[in-house]
């Protein structure tokens, strides 16, 4: 606990009730957008735009049938998976600027709601740097998550491409699965962008609350299904 709100609330009112009722703070969705078109996009679009190399070594091995035809497409496989390695740095970066973002808009709203609630100014008694292992292991989760879907589509991809040799399919039933492949991909990662923009709201709401020392609160329900 870094300052006790209770304190503070009862000694700036003098209160008889012994409720508070904030308002929810809601992360917008454009926040997981912003997530996903930084972060998770690049990574499909690299397995997207490599599917066409992938697919015509594809048709240059099942046309030669050559047994060198597997390594050489799990080579270029390889090639683009190292590109992914290589861009990994920036992918972290983003992460934080996200996160950072995220976590400065989050902390004005918390601010607003006990100025609401309460009438208190908490003004500059919070900082970015209050909830600084709470940002490292967002950061570290989305960049075990980016590595998670990369590794999907890669195997899909390599599924579709090795079960093709194997089978003999044409060309364009390899090109149909790899592009639900990377479809399947796609849609996993607006998944997990929506998740991570709530989760990360969710602990920085606890990460607060600790901080003002509540250490008592009831939820009030959404009426979602879910």
């Amino acid at each position: 606990m870094r300052y006790s709100l209770a304190s503070m609330w009862r000694r700036a009112r003098n209160p008889r009730r012994r409720e508070v009722v904030f308002r929810p703070i809601v992360v917008p969705s454009t926040k997981a957008s912003d997530l996903y078109a930084s972060v998770y996009a690049p990574v499909i679009r690299i397995w997207t735009e490599a599917a066409t190399a992938i697919l015509a070594e594809y048709e240059r091995s099942l046309a030669e049938i050559t047994t060198d035809a597997a390594p050489d497409i799990g080579a270029r496989i390889d090639m683009v998976e190292r590109d992914l390695l290589s861009v990994l740095v920036t992918l972290r970066g983003r992460i934080g600027e996200w996160s950072r973002i995220v976590e400065s808009w989050h902390r004005r709203a918390w601010k607003q709601r006990v100025l609401s609630a309460t009438g208190i100014d908490l003004g500059t008694m919070l900082g970015p740097g209050d909830v600084r292992t709470t940002l490292e292991a967002v950061i570290e989760r989305n960049v075990g998550l980016v590595k998670s879907v990369s590794a999907e589509a890669r195997t899909r991809i390599g599924e579709s491409v090795y079960r093709g040799l194997r089978e003999r399919k044409p060309a364009r039933e390899v090109a149909k699965e790899i592009r639900e492949a990377t479809g399947m991909a796609r849609r996993r990662a607006l998944r997990i962008a929506a998740h991570q923009n709530t989760a990360l709201a969710s602990e920085l709401q606890d990460e607060r609350r600790r901080q003002a020392g509540i250490e008592t609160w009831e939820w009030v329900h959404s009426d979602k299904t879910n």
